[in-house]
């Protein structure tokens, strides 16, 4: 199954349920938010090898949440989510060329200038 067909599921989900009258974007902002905390809470408090330990299927879950969130949202403000990820990892391959930033956990605007 592909994004956009995921996507309408989704929304299709919702609206067989009548929820989008409940879906302002101060809310659907404050979900997404709670379902990223839920997902951080599984990581809360645990070295690298208690991470190592956490349950799979609750990140899945955890994930699924995120993206229910972010599909509402794209929907909301009509925006192809699969197209703004494109457009955004061809704006990133423009900031972090490989010749910068490979091996490299700097931040684009902290790249040395060879000018």
């Amino acid at each position: 199954m592909n994004i956009s067909d995921l996507e309408k599921e989704i929304i299709a989900f919702r609206d067989l349920r009548n929820w989008k009258q409940f879906h302002t974007v101060k809310d659907l902002l404050l979900g997404l938010n709670i379902e990223v905390s839920e997902l951080s809470e599984l990581f809360l408090w645990k070295n690298e090898l208690e991470i190592a330990d956490v349950d799979r299927h609750a990140i899945a879950d955890e994930l699924a949440d995120i993206f229910v969130f972010l599909s509402y949202l794209a929907q909301h403000f009509e925006i192809d989510l699969a197209q703004a990820v494109v457009q955004k990892l061809h704006k990133n391959n423009l900031k972090y060329p490989l010749e910068k930033s490979y091996n490299s956990n700097k931040k684009y605007n902290q790249f040395e200038s060879h000018e």
